[in-house]
């Protein structure tokens, strides 16, 4: 190969490195979206954040406090589906309530959930900041309230929107409570120099919050790593949940039974040999706050 050419091909691949590097900002860029409430205190509304328990399931959304404000699309797109109670009001409502769904092209689609009853006259095509309909308090909701869900590759994922939002106020860690061993329907709490008592396998859950930048704030955690005497158990973080083989399945492929317990974190079913045991506990919140705490204790097999 002469210089020549061998210069023409090092000029060509910069340039591919450059041109995709290029598009892949471009795409980037695309998937920033508004936020659908329009208010500067969005960081003091969030109520609820995405992969949560809900006792039986994770959050697929983003639950934002609201009530008879406009629910504005979040970047163009098309109308692609509308649900409203006055549709069928001889039907049993849905646990959605009245409810907007937007294509915005490449597979991604937003929804916005428990609208005021009143349909907006929309066309097909939905422009960014367009009002789309009134928050309410539509179909399983306690209180007046957008449930926004975002999702990827034509629904086969339900991303977090907390990635994809503009970013919100947060620098509190989150907050790493108690250590708990369930023996069926009772519990006994943990602490560090305890020694409990142990015949088999048991669960250990605890209790985990983020405060967000209001205290009566109580949120998720994106991401949990839980060890035992320096060994990992499991590692769980929540970009994205997809369903897969019958149940829904987060970035880790863990699955809402194997994260949650009783409404707790679910450190794992335990069976310890005696002596000396530690489990730590590592908690990272949306934000990239960080809490680590440990607990040290002493069993004795019975």
């Amino acid at each position: 190969m002469n210089k020549i050419t061998y210069l023409f091909l090092l000029l060509f691949v910069i340039f591919i490195k450059d041109f995709f590097h290029f598009l892949d900002a471009q795409t980037k860029e695309k998937r920033k979206f508004d936020w659908p409430i329009l208010t500067e205190n969005i960081s003091d509304r969030i109520t609820s954040v995405f992969g949560e328990s809900r006792w039986d399931h994770f959050h697929n959304g983003l639950d934002i406090a609201s009530y008879y404000e406009p629910a504005r699309a979040i970047e163009d797109g098309k109308l692609l589906y509308s649900r409203y109670a006055a549709d069928d009001p001889f039907r049993e409502e849905w646990g959605s309530g009245d409810t907007v769904w937007v294509d915005h092209g490449k597979g991604t689609f937003s929804a916005y959930y428990h609208l005021n009853p009143g349909r907006k006259n929309l066309t097909q095509s939905i422009t960014k900041g367009q009002e789309l309909g009134v928050t309410g308090n539509t179909g399983h909701s306690s209180g007046g309230h957008l449930h926004f869900v975002l999702t990827m590759d034509y629904v086969k994922k339900i991303v977090n929107p907390l990635l994809f939002l503009p970013k919100t106020k947060d620098e509190m860690p989150p907050l790493i409570g108690g250590l708990s061993v369930h023996v069926g329907d009772r519990y006994s709490n943990i602490n560090t120099g305890d020694t409990i008592n142990l015949s088999d396998t048991f669960p250990f859950s605890v209790y985990i919050q983020d405060s967000g930048v209001r205290k009566s704030q109580r949120w998720g955690v994106q991401a949990v790593q839980f060890s035992l005497n320096g060994k990992v158990l499991k590692e769980s973080r929540f970009d994205s949940i997809r369903f897969i083989d019958g149940s829904w399945l987060n970035d880790d492929g863990v699955s809402f039974p194997e994260l949650f317990f009783k409404d707790r974190y679910l450190v794992g079913n335990l069976s310890l040999p005696s002596g000396e045991h530690t489990i730590e506990v590592i908690a990272t919140d949306f934000h990239g706050n960080t809490a680590i705490k440990s607990f040290t204790f002493y069993v004795s097999r019975i």
